[in-house]
């Protein structure tokens, strides 16, 4: 009988697994979902720097901190919108609705089945009708 080892290092988990298991519930979750699904924003270094606070294999989002350093990010305005809306659902404060007017149709929709699934409303369809 011959017993093989597998030396290579195991895979750490993405940034997207470890903020998923983090966030199981309410805000937070829907906040990381946004993010998640959205990708583009949450692959910045400098956006994983900021937000992302990792402890071991695992990770969390300090929302306070990027609220703190969203106005110093280069950002375009759709890119600020997006995050604005995703704090505003983490953390449970207050955005202006004309807020999403630069996000385009893609970041628009995911803004729309974060709240309505903020809602409650788990049927409710956001894309395109064909």
């Amino acid at each position: 009988m011959t017993v093989r080892h597998d030396h290579t290092a195991p895979v750490p988990p993405s940034v997207e697994e470890c903020l998923r298991a983090w966030a199981a519930a309410g805000h937070e979750r829907i906040a990381v979902a946004m993010l998640v699904e959205e990708h583009a924003l949450l692959a910045w270094p400098a956006v994983q720097r900021i937000l992302v606070v990792r402890t071991g294999g695992a990770a969390y989002a300090d929302w306070t901190h990027l609220s703190l350093r969203l106005p110093e990010m280069e950002l375009s305005d759709g890119e600020y919108a997006f995050l604005e809306v995703v704090l505003a659902i983490a953390l449970g404060r207050q955005v202006l609705v004309d807020r999403v007017l630069p996000l385009g149709e893609r970041r628009l929709a995911i803004v729309l089945r974060a709240l309505a699934a903020w809602a409650g409303a788990d049927c409710l369809a956001v894309g395109v009708r064909s």
